[in-house]
């Protein structure tokens, strides 16, 4: 999207989030738009990348959305007030939509976020906008909140906004002469954290923003009538600087980012309710300041606040008729059929009014993907099962896909009585039984499945279903084999192949299993299974059974090869291996044990590279500054 002042920049492959808003009167970004796109295991379905602002809604899960690395719908509204631009799509977890339509206004960004419930189901609900600005030690955070719910340790604390002490028990203490207490709206204070900030109900209007310093005072706003409101920071420790590092892609001080966020709910560790066939829905803004530096930045932080209240008051802000006339008129279109559908999402809004019969929402238009395609083959199955009654095709491969819902589970059942249970029946209505929290009935399902056609998915269930080690590894090793001796190398095949080898790998290092261990390692590398996509659970099966055979350069070879996206809390697994290697390689050297002194010489001799860095949410790291 883009007018005379701002360049908007929307990325639908990435759940439609703002990737980055071009000022250019400024001639800067006024979001941190990332220079990288580098996932990392930080969202609900793992991978997620930082920057830009983006919508999270979840059915009541608390993380970053399902659809963080989803491709989802985009459409284009032509308006009296220009066009507007909407990001939407389904979630098939409980059966609501979301969506959220964009407009260039008065020199900012409007969002309008809404959440339609259309089931005859009360939900919870969890939604924030995270919005990502660069930012540095010197950055400095506004808002007119009173007070913060604190988390930099558990439990999290109430604490007076912005001056209390972080991470220690006196969190309100007075200090000397009631002077002593940091002020945390400088980024430079903080350790790591979330800042969920209560703003009175008295204020003009709540907000967000920040400043920093050498930069034309420029504070980026948001509004939010609900009054969720926070900000994160990975702050000023090794782990904290490595993660922005692996975020933007390498190199270091180059991805240094702060997220300042807005929802409905007061922190991020709760959710809302969302009744049944109810929607809602809101309006948030995003603009640009020019502040006085002075004031801003001043010892006076309560003067730095009412200076961008009376700019927000004022016709060069957004003042509350100004929102309320953009809340009105985007209400008015927010059920408006879009003009041209932009990019197309997934197919399972479209499955799903295939049931029903009707629209779930107004306005929001859902499509078959192209015969063919992948998004094709993945919903095939159901598209045949909704049409038909019956499997037919789908009979033929692995499933790429799967359903849970009340309504799925109905139809899938009618449709063993209509046809007969099949293979593909009993399969799917194991996964539905153990989605509710069963074992004994899936675990028969799955053995039917197994009977009827021998499927390696049948076999790796019953292995996770099991209760001991050793009565699990007979099934995933007939996972295994049936998948390569019995089935057709398709898309099906290829991911199934993926996830056992991730699956495998953790078990056996679990276990530690090292004559196992040494047979699947010589399996999928003879067969390079891996030739298309690294497996970080395998690299690191390869390192801890090197590191067993005393083979310590190998395991270090790997170490320094390669990044480990799916790695967070566990990076201190990567760093240990490191470590241990390390001191293999003194100890053959030395040609005798090491003594806890020389341990400790050959670790800060060989320290642990950039690329493995910190453990993710550690406060501490030795080797990454």
């Amino acid at each position: 999207m883009e007018d005379n002042d701002l360049k908007v920049t929307i990325t639908p492959q990435y759940a439609g989030k703002i990737w980055g808003i071009y000022d250019k009167n400024r001639k800067k970004d006024l979001l941190f738009a990332n220079r990288a796109h580098q996932p990392a295991n930080i969202g609900a379905l793992k991978s997620w990348a930082a920057g830009g602002a983006e919508w999270n809604w979840s059915p009541g899960i608390i993380g970053h959305s399902a659809f963080s690395e989803t491709e989802v719908y985009l459409a284009r509204l032509d308006t009296v007030r220009g066009p507007v631009l909407r990001v939407y799509e389904f979630d098939r977890y409980n059966g609501t939509v979301w969506q959220v339509d964009t407009l260039i206004s008065n020199n900012s960004v409007v969002a309008h976020p809404r959440i339609t419930n259309p089931t005859d189901v009360d939900l919870r609900g969890y939604w924030w906008t995270c919005v990502a600005v660069e930012s540095r030690p010197t950055t400095r955070i506004y808002t007119p909140a009173t007070h913060v719910a604190e988390t930099s340790r558990d439990p999290m604390r109430n604490a007076p906004w912005p001056y209390f002490a972080e991470a220690i028990e006196n969190a309100s203490f007075a200090g000397h002469e009631g002077k002593a207490l940091t002020d945390n709206s400088w980024i430079g204070n903080h350790q790591i954290g979330d800042m969920f900030l209560r703003i009175p109900d008295t204020v003009y209007t709540p907000y967000i923003a920040h400043s920093q310093e050498d930069d034309d005072g420029f504070v980026l706003v948001h509004g939010h009538p609900l009054n969720g409101t926070k900000f994160y920071t990975w702050g000023q420790s090794g782990p904290g600087r490595f993660m922005q590092d692996f975020l933007a892609g390498g190199g270091k001080r180059q991805g240094d980012y702060t997220e300042l966020q807005v929802g409905p709910a007061p922190t991020q560790m709760q959710n809302f309710p969302v009744p049944k066939n109810s929607i809602l829905e809101w309006t948030e803004w995003f603009k640009g300041f020019n502040g006085d530096d002075a004031t801003l930045r001043g010892e006076d932080y309560s003067a730095a606040v009412r200076h961008i209240d009376s700019w927000i008051q004022s016709e060069k802000g957004m003042t509350k008729e100004t929102v309320k006339d953009l809340d009105d008129f985007l209400k008015s279109i927010a059920t408006a059929t879009p003009d041209e559908i932009l990019v197309q999402g997934q197919a399972w809004g479209y499955l799903e009014e295939l049931l029903l019969g009707h629209k779930i929402a107004e306005g929001l238009t859902f499509q078959l993907p192209a015969e063919g395609t992948d998004e094709w083959h993945e919903m095939l199955a159901w598209k045949e099962i909704a049409e038909t009654k019956k499997f037919d095709t789908a009979l033929k491969s692995l499933p790429l896909s799967y359903q849970t819902t009340d309504r799925w589970l109905n139809v899938l059942q009618a449709s063993a009585k209509i046809q007969g249970t099949t293979w593909l029946h009993a399969l799917h209505l194991g996964v539905m039984m153990t989605e509710r929290g069963n074992i004994e009935e899936p675990k028969k399902l799955f053995e039917e499945s197994y009977k009827l056609k021998p499927n390696p998915i049948a076999a790796r269930n019953l292995a996770v279903l099991q209760s001991t080690a050793a009565e699990a590894w007979p099934y995933f090793q007939q996972a295994w084999k049936n998948l390569h001796e019995h089935w057709t190398k398709d898309r099906a095949y290829e991911r199934v192949t993926l996830n056992l080898i991730t699956e495998i790998s953790n078990f056996l290092q679990q276990e530690m299993w090292y004559d196992e261990m040494a047979v699947f390692i010589e399996d999928v590398t003879s067969h390079k299974y891996m030739t298309a996509y690294q497996v970080d659970a395998f690299i690191t099966l390869e390192i801890k059974y090197y590191l067993n055979q005393g083979l310590n350069q190998k395991a270090l070879d790997l170490l320094s090869a390669n990044c480990f996206p799916t790695y967070a809390k566990m990076r201190s697994d990567l760093m240990s291996f490191w470590n241990t290697a390390v001191e293999g390689l003194a100890a053959e050297k030395k040609g005798s044990a090491l003594s806890i002194l020389e341990r400790h010489q050959a670790r800060m001799k060989n320290k642990i590279p950039d690329n493995i860095g910190c453990q993710y949410a550690s406060e501490y790291c030795l080797n990454y500054w």
